[in-house]
C-alpha cells in the first residue's frame, strides 16, 4: 500500500496545525516514520505500480510495502527557503524542515528522503497569484511565485520539480490559455488544443528552466481531471510531452489497479486537519 501526500507551502495562517502546513510537516515526517512508512520518490511509487500491474513486483516493493510519497503543489518560494510571515513570524521552507528531519536519528531511518514540487509554468500567472492570493487560505509576497528556485531546489537532492500546468486556468487572469476561457474547472480543457496549450507548453518552459531537469510527472490544477486527458490525450501524448503519470487530489490510497493518469493524493489540510487524521488514513 502507498500513498501520496500533498503540501502547500503557502498554507500559512496561523500557528496551529490544520492553520499551517509549515507547522504539519515536521510533525508528519516524524508520524510517518513511526508508523513504518518509507519516504520514497513519485519514480518509485510509479515503477512499483507498473510492477505490480505486469505482475513482477521489483524496485524494491512487495505485497507488505509501506511507501509514502510527498508532493507540494503550486510553486511557492517557501517550498524551498524560509520565510518571514508577517503576523507570525518565521516559517522554515519545506527543503530546510526535511533537511533538519534527516540529520536527526529517526530522519536516518528514511535514506530516499525526497518530495516533489509540482510549480505553475507562466511568469505572468505566477505574477497575478502574488498579488490576488486568498488570503483567507493562502499567504504569498513579493517574488515568492518567481522560479529562479528551481534549479536551486534541484540542487539540493530533496527536492524535483514537476508540472502544475501553464497558469493552473486561475480565476484572478484576464485572460488564460484556453479556448473558451474556462477558468477554475481543470476539467474543461476537453481538447488536443487546450490540453497541449496547458500541458505541452509548461512542460517546455519548465524543461528550459530546469535545464531539462524537471521529472516527467504532471498534477491536474485543483485535482480535476476528465475521461479525455486520463483515456485519450495522456495515453497518445504522454512520450511526446515527457510526462510518466499523472496526479489528481482523489483522496485514496494505491492499490496497484490505478491508471497512470489519474493517480490519487491527500491534501494536508483538507483531507486531514490532525496527526491522528494522517495516522488513520495510514493505518486504513
Amino acid at each position: 500500500m502507498s500513498y501520496i501526500l500533498t503540501y502547500h507551502s503557502h498554507h500559512v495562517l496561523g500557528p496551529e496545525y490544520h492553520l499551517n502546513d509549515h507547522i504539519a510537516l515536521p510533525i508528519d515526517l516524524e508520524l510517518i516514520t513511526h508508523a513504518g512508512y518509507q519516504i520514497v520518490s513519485l519514480e518509485k511509487i510509479v515503477a512499483m505500480l507498473l510492477d505490480h500491474q505486469q505482475g513482477c513486483p521489483k524496485n524494491g516493493g512487495s505485497d507488505d510495502s509501506r511507501y509514502v510519497a510527498l508532493t507540494f503543489d503550486d510553486g511557492p518560494i517557501f517550498d524551498l527557503d524560509d520565510f518571514v510571515h508577517p503576523q507570525i513570524g518565521l516559517q522554515r521552507g519545506f527543503a530546510g524542515t526535511m533537511a533538519d528531519f534527516a540529520e536527526t536519528k529517526l530522519g536516518g531511518l528514511q535514506p530516499e528522503l525526497t518530495a516533489t514540487s509540482f510549480v505553475i509554468a507562466s511568469p505572468e500567472a505566477r505574477r497575478v497569484i502574488e498579488r490576488t492570493f486568498d488570503a483567507a487560505y493562502t499567504y504569498l509576497s513579493a517574488g515568492s511565485m518567481d522560479d529562479s528556485w528551481w534549479a536551486r531546489a534541484i540542487r539540493t537532492g530533496l527536492l524535483s520539480i514537476g508540472n502544475h500546468s501553464w497558469d493552473h486556468l486561475h480565476p484572478a487572469l484576464t485572460s488564460v490559455a484556453h479556448s473558451t476561457q474556462a477558468r477554475a474547472d481543470f476539467k474543461q480543457v476537453k481538447s488536443y488544443e487546450d490540453a497541449d496549450a496547458q500541458i505541452l507548453a509548461a512542460a517546455h518552459f519548465i524543461h528550459e528552466r530546469t535545464s531539462g531537469h524537471a521529472v516527467p510527472y504532471f498534477a491536474y490544477p485543483f485535482g480535476h481531471y476528465n475521461d479525455f486527458l486520463t483515456a485519450e490525450y495522456f495515453p497518445q501524448r504522454h512520450q511526446g510531452i515527457g510526462v510518466r503519470a499523472a496526479f489528481t487530489a482523489e483522496p485514496k490510497p494505491i492499490t496497484g489497479t490505478e491508471s497512470l493518469w489519474s493517480l490519487p493524493r491527500y491534501v494536508c489540510g483538507h483531507d486531514w486537519k490532525t496527526p491522528s487524521a494522517l495516522l488513520a488514513i495510514l493505518r486504513e
